[in-house]
């Protein structure tokens, strides 16, 4: 321990509690008792803030963030006051929690968000482009409808066009999933 600095002698004496506050900060494996200070370490802030909210909507760039951004990120939130062992636990957490990432993308349990949005999105537009061609395709023979025949008929006749348009919409897309 004196080799390794550990020891901190004061004259002749061990300075104990010096002694103890180095091994506590540079051994491995120590155990000790938690001291956790008695509540919460950050407190709630009181109110919204005169100049706004400045944190906002961060845009996503598509780029990883640097591990040069994700250490100085870390430092900001817990500090630089964690000892060797906290920050090893850190370190292992993060990495375990990396791996079952990875292993939940592979598995397929974590889906990527941005083909799930565009391919949302590509339904909507056929389902839209569908639907306002309704009024082109059956606007006429509707409108004739709707003055030859009562009120029962033309509802009639419109929730059969509607239902077509949403059958083709849904035969389209069982299709288009047996291809992929």
């Amino acid at each position: 321990w004196k080799a390794r600095g550990w020891l901190v002698l004061a004259g002749d004496d061990i300075d104990v509690e010096a002694s103890n506050a180095n091994i506590e900060r540079f051994r491995k494996t120590v155990t000790r008792p938690e001291k956790k200070p008695a509540g919460n370490k950050q407190s709630n802030k009181t109110g919204n803030r005169s100049s706004g909210n400045k944190s906002g909507n961060k845009n996503d760039k598509d780029l990883a963030e640097s591990p040069t951004k994700t250490v100085e990120r870390m430092i900001a939130e817990h500090g630089v006051t964690m000892t060797l062992d906290e920050a090893r636990q850190m370190k292992e957490n993060f990495l375990a929690l990396l791996t079952q990432l990875e292993y939940d993308i592979k598995s397929g349990q974590v889906l990527p968000y941005k083909d799930m949005i565009e391919a949302v999105g590509n339904e909507y537009a056929r389902m839209r482009t569908r639907l306002i061609a309704i009024a082109p395709e059956h606007g006429p023979r509707l409108r004739v409808l709707a003055s030859t025949t009562n009120d029962a008929e033309f509802v009639q006749a419109l929730q059969e066009v509607v239902y077509e348009a949403m059958e083709e919409l849904s035969l389209d897309a069982d299709n288009n999933r047996g291809e992929n």
